[in-house]
């Protein structure tokens, strides 16, 4: 598989969650799901377990407003990008790119 450009692999990371969430209304599980399934995207994604991932994160969890949920998704996926993937691209510029992909968070 040729290498992603980081937009490339931010899209693919995007349009797996809006998938996986339009499925099932779970976001935690849906990130979780598209962090393990996602593995062969990145070298730095293989091996790691979404739910491990998603431990880091437990004090921020208690949140249930859509926007909220959505600003946690992103928040996740920014340190995802920053931690795992490694790329010199600003949290506000990665936060943008990640909110333009990601569909609007409902539960209903």
């Amino acid at each position: 598989m040729a290498a992603l450009t980081e937009s490339e692999l931010i899209e693919r990371l995007c349009r797996t969650f809006n998938t996986q969430f339009s499925g099932n209304r779970n976001a935690m599980q849906s990130l979780a799901t598209t962090i393990e399934v996602s593995e062969n995207l990145h070298p730095g994604l293989r091996g790691l377990n979404g739910k491990n991932f998603l431990s880091s994160f437990t004090d921020r969890m208690n949140v249930w407003h859509p926007d909220e949920v959505r600003a946690l998704v992103i928040d996740m996926f920014i340190h995802l990008v920053k931690e795992k993937i490694t790329t010199d691209s600003s949290k506000q510029a990665l936060s943008r790119e990640i909110d333009g992909y990601l569909l609007p968070i409902k539960f209903w």
